[in-house]
């Protein structure tokens, strides 16, 4: 057969170039460690590679969120105690307070305490995280859960939202609760009350916590509403500020309770409740009173100190401080109780987290040995293959070197 002279230099050439390229191809596989560089290598490999490789960084944000669980839930834990102190400790001042011997000045200086408990209370509700998020405030962690009014009563102003974090493909865990399913909806000791302002209001109204002053009237109005409406000035004579009270329900004007005069921190008793409304209402401004089973720590205390400080020594306000004391035991009973029901989900939520990060560094080193196997280079072995192309390239070179110079010419 016969072969050109520019088939002979291309067969040489690319015998260098062949050897050339396996040459390069395994000094890549020694000096990076990997057997697989490139999909071509290993099709069917490097598709598990890809696999374990995904897995791997899935699984590192999963450590990563176990972290950050673990912190705001030894976070919220650390929390809880401090409150769980704090209302032990007001527990005991509210014992002291039910003394018969106590006169309203005694009382006042077992306040003052309890107004910094409740301080500290507050300051706790708004615990924030690492990241500047409080803690309690659900998904609305910008902003201070629980917010002081005017008149020293703290309004909850975040939701219900509970945050989850994901462990795993199939694990979540709750990395906090909401402020309200904790501080606000408390069993209340009996039916009770809360007061609020209408959020549409156009005056700068405010309203106390209140406190049922006749447990048989309030009982049977009970489970009907309050709406207190602050009329026109003109509907008076004379003019001035005036109000009007509705029950819910119906829109029924409770008895007496028509046009009634308003004076900015009077008192108002109306089935069974007194309540103290302050502030320049402007008219159509509401106020409200909805009877409900629950009632919020906070209100608890500033119901509490408001008691304190204003039940004078006479026998009448000494029966609705009897009342009050007696409930605030109960609710403060009851907080507690609260309190530890959620404590003791986040030790359970803990563990979750604990064996979440066992089984995932199990699994980690699982992936981790299997994903070695298919893409580490075995070093013995590509040295001594390196040593062989190396050989075989010097031999190509060599042998087409010599054939290139071959002629018919070199026999003349």
């Amino acid at each position: 057969m016969r072969i050109a002279t520019l088939q002979s230099f291309n067969l040489g050439l690319n015998a260098i170039l062949d050897n050339q390229a396996a040459v390069n191809t395994t000094q890549q596989q020694v000096s990076s460690g990997r057997r697989v560089l490139t999909p071509a290598d290993d099709p069917i490999a490097s598709t598990k590679i890809l696999q374990l490789q995904q897995d791997l960084a899935q699984r590192e944000q999963y450590e990563r969120n176990m972290t950050a669980a673990e912190n705001r839930l030894n976070l919220e834990e650390a929390t809880l105690s401090s409150i769980t102190d704090a209302l032990t400790r007001i527990q005991e001042l509210t014992v002291n307070a039910g003394s018969g011997t106590l006169t309203i000045t005694d009382r006042q200086a077992i306040s003052a305490e309890i107004s910094q408990l409740e301080n500290q209370l507050g300051s706790l509700f708004n615990t924030k995280d690492p990241n500047g998020e409080y803690i309690f405030a659900g998904f609305k962690g910008a902003s201070a859960p629980f917010q002081r009014q005017d008149n020293g009563r703290y309004e909850y102003q975040g939701d219900e939202g509970q945050r989850y974090l994901a462990l795993g493909d199939t694990t979540r865990v709750a990395t906090g609760d909401n402020g309200k399913k904790l501080f606000v909806d408390v069993r209340a000791a009996k039916n009770t009350f809360t007061t609020a302002v209408n959020p549409l209001n156009e005056g700068s109204t405010q309203v106390n916590a209140g406190f049922v002053v006749d447990e048989e009237a309030y009982a049977e109005f009970y489970p009907d509403d309050l709406i207190i409406t602050f009329n026109s000035e003109a509907a008076v004579t004379p003019a001035g500020p005036n109000y009007t009270i509705r029950r819910a329900s119906d829109g029924r004007v409770v008895d007496g309770m028509a046009q009634r005069e308003y004076k900015n921190g009077g008192e108002i008793v109306v089935a069974g409740i007194s309540l103290k409304i302050s502030g320049d209402p402007e008219p159509g401004d509401e106020v409200l009173a909805k009877s409900s089973p629950k009632q919020s720590i906070t209100d608890t205390v500033y119901r509490l100190r408001q008691g304190l400080d204003s039940l004078e020594d006479n026998p009448e306000d000494a029966l609705t401080l009897d009342i009050l004391i007696e409930d605030t035991l109960t609710n403060l009973a009851n907080a507690q109780t609260s309190v530890s029901e959620v404590r003791s989900q986040l030790g359970a939520r803990l563990n979750v987290v604990e064996n979440q990060r066992s089984l995932s560094a199990d699994v980690k080193l699982v992936s981790q040995e299997v994903l070695s196997e298919l893409s580490d280079v075995d070093f013995a072995e590509a040295v001594s293959r390196l040593s062989l192309q190396t050989f075989l390239l010097e031999a190509a070179q060599q042998s087409y070197t010599t054939i290139s110079r071959l002629s018919l010419f070199n026999q003349l």
